[in-house]
């Protein structure tokens, strides 16, 4: 983990390599639709001899994205997300066995700092340092407490391409340390993802987006961006 921070700092300090930015916009609002595959089980004793076991599935929510950029090669992001996921469950005692379903709440937030570098022709390199949270709130059935809760900092690294005027292409690598939920131990493992998607503008700064994101937990994103162009910030 050390090295890999390591190396996302070197990439930010590089110097430019070219003398100005592409004019793939980095100031802009998106609004999502995501939907996501979450495999997450746990099982706990919360009295001696009943067992509560869930198994987390399928999820949609919400999600608002922004960036703002500073200059002509660093911008600072943000984004939060809120998703509600389906939960099924088994409450076992030597008397009965119950099967149950609900709902929970999954938060995610993170702000970042990002440098693109222009590589190609309208091709930019993007390397950024986040800061990650993640927060399962899950109730409870019968006394039991799965709730997580962490955060740390993460990075991505990938390419944005615009090959014709009203599209975009985009692929990226993603770090994260909230990446995978251990239910049992009520702790995260820190995980990768890439994702890939594309976007259309079909007015100049207002474009709809499909993204997916496979990793840990598989997530595919509808948006529409907002783009207001290369501010002068």
């Amino acid at each position: 983990m050390i090295e890999k921070k390591h190396a996302l700092w070197a990439i930010l300090a590089m110097p430019s390599l070219t003398a100005s930015a592409s004019e793939l916009s980095y100031t802009f609002l998106d609004f999502q639709r995501p939907e996501s595959t979450i495999e997450a089980r746990g099982i706990q004793t919360p009295v001696p001899g009943q067992t509560v076991q869930i198994n987390a599935l399928d999820g949609e929510g919400i999600a608002v994205a922004g960036s703002v950029a500073v200059g002509e090669r660093f911008y600072l992001g943000g984004l939060y997300r809120s998703s509600v996921v389906d939960v099924t469950g088994v409450i076992s005692n030597p008397l009965v066995t119950i099967n149950v379903a609900d709902t929970f709440d999954l938060v995610a937030v993170a702000q970042s700092i990002g440098d693109s570098h222009e590589i190609g022709d309208e091709l930019d390199l993007i390397a950024e340092l986040s800061y990650d949270s993640a927060n399962y709130d899950f109730g409870s059935f019968a006394g039991e407490n799965f709730d997580l809760e962490d955060s740390g900092t993460g990075g991505r690294i990938g390419l944005r391409w615009n090959p014709a005027l009203p599209v975009e292409l985009f692929l990226f690598g993603r770090y994260s340390p909230v990446a995978k939920a251990v239910l049992s131990e009520r702790r995260y493992e820190p995980g990768s993802s890439v994702s890939a998607g594309v976007r259309w503008y079909f007015f100049e700064n207002l474009g709809v987006g499909l993204e997916y994101d496979s990793g840990d937990i598989d997530t595919t994103t509808i948006s529409m961006r907002f783009s207001f162009g290369n501010l002068p910030w």
